[in-house]
């Protein structure tokens, strides 16, 4: 028996015989070195059987459960024979499989802990393009999701799938330091926040996610969760309604209008409530699913007889301004200074350092167009290498070694259309937008508000963004 004859039988598509084969012929293969050759012909038939599942089950052939039952065997026999063939492309196929199943899956978590994520080949590394062109992440990325994904699900787990989980908040914690901007991972790390009742590190973690993914339900359900959590009972109410309105299929909200219309209840909102229930029920009613208790309680209560079904009403400002506040609770300020405005792109660039700053589009921040350059400000960021996400005026007018005042003698040659100003802290470069108005030669006692910034050639030296008169 050899490897050549499972591969022969493999192609022949004679699958049944080709695994019996492989098992005979790995059970026979004693002590020794393991058959590199051997085990790859085994774990590609093994492979061949779980694909079948798993294509049958995405093409709505076969129930989760019906699932779990067909691959669950055939995975387990794989990781009783697979380790000698980590970072092996059979090795990784396989992975991909399971990850693909996931989110049905029950065992996944623990089949991912024995896996492991550090055995991917060197291409499993890279980001692929599919027949569309759009280009997908790496299946190393993929799978990583997967196992934060899984561990979130089972966050509150006991007993054997405990260690799983631990494992899983390790994977998600490391692949965060990796990818600090990553919007999944930031999303499972906020769920997982919640679940350990930690609101404040939720809610941070997730409003980055909100601003990226603002026009999506199942974000502002979750925000919403949050505050209910943290006992803000009027702001979960925003994020929810919002959240209703923002949906494009039913099944998007599952259990959301039902906690939408246990707080409404609570606000004594009946008639808005007793909609939420009503399209509860039809939903599941239309499906054939069964009726959750909590949402046959709510339909049972006396006030839901005779209230009056009828949609909340549209929150979009509201929760505009909700994230705008949550986003400020959570934000670095960094002073800096408006470098200068483009009206014709309409921004403006705040520089925070001779090489750093922030663009602030007009559209989204229209108050700060009016802000001429050397005007001090904060903006507001959630990383230091992000973007603006919020303004604010500053007390001061200068910043020390980036945006200083300076007095000296202001000297334009007959030849330049640009000039200098002089003094005992060095030269000033005055642009020629300013300098237009000064007549040749030099002038005493003038001063001038500079910028310290680094030019498109690598030097760093001061520039004049607004001119004063001379000292009386």
């Amino acid at each position: 028996m050899s490897a050549r004859e499972i591969f022969a039988l493999r192609r022949q598509g004679r699958h049944a015989e080709a695994l019996d084969l492989a098992r005979r012929a790995h059970a026979g293969a004693g002590e020794g070195a393991p058959d590199i050759w051997l085990l790859r012909a085994y774990a590609w038939v093994l492979y061949d059987r779980i694909r079948q599942a798993v294509d049958a089950h995405e093409a709505g052939r076969l129930s989760p459960t019906a699932l779990h039952a067909e691959i669950s065997p055939a995975l387990r026999e794989f990781s009783r024979m697979a380790d000698p063939l980590r970072r092996d492309s059979a090795f990784s196929q396989v992975l991909r499989l399971a990850g693909k199943v996931s989110g049905v899956w029950p065992d996944f978590l623990a089949f991912a802990h024995w896996a492991g994520i550090d055995d991917f080949t060197w291409d499993d590394h890279k980001p692929f393009v599919d027949e569309t062109g759009r280009k997908l992440d790496d299946l190393r990325t993929r799978f990583v999701r997967a196992v934060c994904r899984a561990t979130v699900a089972k966050a509150g787990a006991e007993g054997p799938e405990a260690a799983s989980v631990a494992w899983g908040r390790e994977v998600l914690d490391r692949a965060l330091e990796g990818a600090p901007d990553d919007q999944w991972l930031n999303y499972y790390r906020s769920r997982l926040h919640l679940a350990d009742g930690e609101t404040a590190p939720a809610s941070r973690r997730l409003i980055p996610v909100l601003r990226r993914q603002g026009r999506a339900a199942w974000v502002w359900g979750l925000l919403g969760e949050i505050l209910e959590e943290a006992g803000a009972r009027g702001d979960a109410l925003i994020c929810l309604i919002h959240a209703t309105r923002l949906a494009r299929e039913e099944q998007e909200l599952g259990q959301l209008r039902i906690r939408l219309a246990r707080l409404l209840a609570l606000d004594s909102r009946f008639d808005e409530a007793a909609e939420q229930l009503r399209q509860a029920m039809r939903y599941r009613e239309q499906h054939g699913y069964r009726i959750p208790p909590d949402l046959a309680a709510l339909c049972a209560a006396n006030w839901f007889a005779a209230a009056v079904p009828r949609a909340p009403a549209p929150v979009d400002a509201e929760a505009e301004a909700l994230l705008r506040g949550l986003e400020r609770a959570n934000l670095g300020y960094s002073p800096g200074v408006i470098d200068h405005v483009n009206t014709a792109k309409a921004l403006s660039y705040v520089a925070t350092g001779a090489t750093s700053g922030f663009v602030l589009p007009h559209g989204r921040f229209p108050a700060i167009r009016t802000l001429p350059p050397g005007t001090v400000v904060e903006v507001g960021h959630a990383a230091a290498d992000g973007p603006a996400i919020d303004w604010r005026p500053s007390a001061a007018d200068t910043l020390p070694g980036l945006c200083e005042r300076f007095t000296g003698v202001l000297d334009r040659q007959e030849d330049q259309a640009f000039a200098f100003l002089r003094g005992p802290g060095g030269d000033v470069f005055v642009p020629p937008d300013l300098a237009a108005g000064i007549a040749v030669g030099s002038w005493p006692g003038r001063n001038c508000l500079a910028i310290r910034r680094t030019d498109k050639k690598g030097r760093t030296g001061w520039r004049a963004v607004r001119l004063s008169e001379p000292d009386a």
